[in-house]
């Protein structure tokens, strides 16, 4: 181990080793628990630099012989067992242990003063001699003492309880793994029971698709008014959709009676004709057109409402009356007219005609 260290610079210092310096330095080398009791420092020839001839008198390097007396500060330990928080020590030396540190010193003064290299000779002296109590992990008990038997004792205890603790935690576990197979069991009989009532359903509508689209006729009719008068929504939609889709006008007829007694106003969508170019500005200005459904009868398909829009006198909402025939609507009202007629699409297109503006096409979407 070699350490340099900066020194004080003085005229008569080459002669002269810097014995205080040196004996500062070694207690700082010195590590704890070790503490310096004494310091002697014996001078001896300076060894030359390498590479360049003995020095002479007056030389500005010297050297000396250092020996340091070390006694350890405090009692120290080795481990003998650790267990749970518990770390078991026996003395590893007596507390007033003393050893003899070793080492050499060359001093050298430079251009900004001493500088010296110390070189310890038998640093292993300081080794092997354990930890203070302090320094060690876990709380540290005395091998053999009392407080190591009431330790064994605790620690036995905790290793009883942590047995129990795992026989009841093992228990806790098998009550829940019990737990686990008995909802497992009531969710595979809930999906069991889903499974069933999605085939059941899926085998209702598969049979009323087959009705709706068969070659029986009457078997689609009453199909049709089956769906229609039950209370699920979606074999009604589903047989509303077919009906307007199947070209049948009776089932059309009585899908869209069904639509019409569950509307209160039908939004007109208004588009201009190529055949008449103020169309286009009647139609900017005529804003929307709806028909609202104040009475609807599904038997005879008679209707009565409102119909108009507000950009034309002649247009404005009016009192209005018409009639469903098959898949055709007819409404009349002061001075104008809408007749629609049922497509493929689901809409249902016709024109709005009024007596003293140019016709305009007329569409409702059948939603």
């Amino acid at each position: 181990m070699a350490l340099a260290a900066g020194l004080p610079s003085s005229a008569a210092a080459a002669a002269e080793f810097p014995a205080d310096q040196v004996r500062a330095e070694i207690a700082r080398l010195v590590p704890p628990p070790w503490i310096v009791e004494e310091v002697t420092v014996a001078p001896m020839p300076a060894p030359a630099p390498e590479g360049k001839p003995a020095g002479k008198e007056g030389d500005s390097r010297v050297a000396a012989r250092i020996g340091a007396k070390l006694k350890l500060a405090k009692p120290t330990y080795l481990i003998d067992a650790r267990e749970g928080p518990f770390t078991f020590i026996r003395p590893a030396t007596a507390p007033d242990l003393e050893k003899t540190l070793t080492a050499t010193a060359v001093a050298t003064r430079g251009a900004t003063g001493w500088t010296a290299r110390i070189e310890l000779q038998n640093p292993e002296v300081m080794e092997g001699v354990g930890k203070p109590a302090d320094e060690l992990p876990g709380l540290t008990v005395l091998s053999g003492s009392d407080n190591a038997r009431a330790a064994r004792e605790q620690l036995d205890r905790d290793a009883r309880q942590r047995v129990a603790e795992e026989q009841a935690r093992r228990r806790r576990e098998e009550e829940l793994l019990a737990e686990q197979a008995a909802t497992a069991k009531a969710e595979s009989e809930r999906l069991d029971a889903a499974r069933k009532q999605v085939e059941a359903r899926t085998a209702q509508v598969a049979d009323l698709r087959v009705k709706l689209l068969g070659a029986d006729r009457p078997a689609r009719i009453a199909a049709y008014e089956a769906a229609l008068g039950g209370n699920d929504p979606a074999l009604r939609q589903m047989a509303a959709e077919a009906a307007l889709q199947s070209r049948d006008p009776v089932l059309a007829n009585l899908a869209l009676k069904d639509w019409l007694a569950r509307r209160k106003a039908l939004p007109v969508q208004l588009y201009a004709t190529k055949e008449d170019g103020n169309s286009e500005t009647v139609l900017n200005n005529l804003g929307p057109l709806t028909l609202e459904v104040e009475s609807f009868n599904p038997v005879t398909g008679a209707l009565a409402g409102r119909l108009g829009a507000p950009g034309y006198s002649i247009a404005k909402p009016s009192a209005a009356v018409g009639a469903l025939a098959q898949a055709e609507l007819a409404v009349n009202g002061y001075g104008c007219a809408l007749t629609l007629r049922l497509t493929e699409h689901r809409t249902m297109d016709g024109l709005f005609r009024c007596q003293t503006l140019p016709t305009l096409i007329a569409r409702v979407t059948v939603d």
